[in-house]
C-alpha cells in the first residue's frame, strides 16, 4: 500500500513539474516572437536590463521561423530518443502519409494559430483558450464518429462557452488587459483548439495511431517544420534567429517542452493513469497564466480569472468524462 501511495505522489509531482515546463515555453516563444524580454522584468531580475536580453523589435522572428525553429528542434530530439532506444524509423507508405498530412499538418495549424494569438493576447489567455481542445474533441466525436455526448460532455461545453464569453467580454471596456487586440487574438486562440482537437482526433484514428510515440513525434514534427519552413520561403518570413540569445531561448524551449517536460509527461501517465495525468495536467494553463504575468505583465482581472477557471473546469469535465476512451 505504501509503495502504491509513494509510485502515485510520484506520478502527480512528475505531471505537475511537466506542466510547469509546458507552462513556461509559450512564454520562451513569446520572447522570439517578440525580439526579447521586457525591461522591468529584466531590471526586478538583475537589477539592470542586461542589453542583449532586451527586447528589441528589430530583433523579433516571424511567427512561421519561430515554429519551425521550434519542431526542427523537437524532431532532433525525438531522432535522438529514437537513436538511443534503438526504436525503429520504419513505417508503412500510409503511415509516412498521413503523419506527414494529419499529424504535421495539424500540429502546424496549432502552432501558428497559438503563435499569432500570442501577437494580439497574452500567452496566459492564450494557452487557456486552446485548452477547449478536450470539449471540442468530445464535440467533433459525437459529430464525425457518432460517439454519444453524454450530460457530462454538454455540462462542460456550456461551461466552457461561459468562461469564453467571460473573457470575451473584457474586450469592450478592458482590452488593455486582454493585449493589443484581442478581438483577433481570442478567435485565434480557439481555433488553435479546434485545430488541435483535430489533430489529437487523427492521431487517435489514423493508421500511426500504434506507433512508438519518439517515432511518430520525428515524422509528425519533422514534416511540421518542412512546412514551416517551407511557407516562412514562399511568403518571405524566413529569418534565422539574430541573437546568441535567441537561439538560447528557441534552444530552451525544445528542451523544456520535448525532453523535460514530454519525459515528465509520460512518466507521470505511466504511474497514475492517462486520464488522472491529463486531468492534472490542466495546470498548464495556470502556469503559463502566472509565468505570463510575471514577465510580461499580463492583467488578471476577477472577470478574467474567473472565464479562465470556468474554461479549465470544463476541459477537466471534459477529460474524466472520456476516460472510458
Amino acid at each position: 500500500m505504501t509503495e502504491k501511495r509513494d509510485s502515485r505522489v510520484r506520478g502527480v509531482v512528475c505531471v505537475i513539474l511537466a506542466s510547469m515546463c509546458y507552462g513556461i515555453t509559450p512564454i520562451l516563444s513569446n520572447t522570439a516572437l517578440k525580439g526579447g524580454l521586457p525591461g522591468d522584468f529584466l531590471a526586478r531580475i538583475f537589477g539592470q536590463a542586461p542589453a542583449f536580453m532586451l527586447l528589441d523589435p528589430k530583433n523579433a522572428m516571424p511567427n512561421e521561423s519561430v515554429v519551425g525553429f521550434g519542431m526542427a528542434i523537437a524532431c532532433v530530439f525525438s531522432l535522438i530518443t529514437c537513436l538511443i532506444g534503438r526504436k525503429t524509423l520504419r513505417v508503412t507508405r500510409r503511415q509516412a502519409i498521413e503523419m506527414a498530412a494529419y499529424g504535421g499538418g495539424g500540429f502546424t495549424a496549432t502552432m501558428l494559430l497559438i503563435s499569432y494569438a500570442y501577437l494580439c493576447i497574452p500567452p496566459g489567455t492564450t494557452i487557456v483558450l486552446n485548452f477547449t481542445y478536450p470539449i471540442l474533441v468530445a464535440v467533433i466525436s459525437a459529430i464525425l464518429f457518432k460517439e454519444k455526448l453524454r450530460l457530462p460532455g454538454w455540462i462542460a461545453l456550456v461551461i466552457a462557452i461561459i468562461g469564453i464569453a467571460l473573457i470575451s467580454g473584457l474586450g469592450a471596456s478592458g482590452s488593455s488587459a486582454l493585449g493589443s487586440d484581442p478581438g483577433l487574438g481570442i478567435p485565434l486562440a480557439l481555433l488553435s483548439g479546434l485545430a488541435y482537437a483535430v489533430y489529437f482526433l487523427a492521431g487517435r484514428h489514423a493508421s500511426y495511431a500504434g506507433l512508438d510515440t519518439a517515432a511518430a513525434n520525428f515524422y509528425i514534427t519533422g514534416s511540421a517544420a518542412l512546412l514551416c519552413f517551407g511557407i516562412a520561403f514562399v511568403t518571405g518570413r524566413f529569418r534565422l534567429p539574430p541573437t546568441g540569445f535567441l537561439w538560447l531561448v528557441l534552444l530552451s524551449s525544445g528542451i523544456l517542452g520535448y525532453i523535460v517536460g514530454l519525459r515528465l509527461l509520460l512518466v507521470g501517465i505511466r504511474l497514475l493513469g492517462s486520464t488522472p495525468a491529463a486531468a492534472l495536467n490542466t495546470l498548464e494553463p495556470v502556469f503559463a497564466s502566472i509565468t505570463s504575468m510575471l514577465v510580461f505583465g499580463e492583467a488578471m482581472s476577477s472577470m478574467k480569472t474567473s472565464g479562465a477557471a470556468l474554461v479549465l473546469v470544463g476541459a477537466l469535465i471534459s477529460i474524466l468524462s472520456m476516460r472510458r476512451s
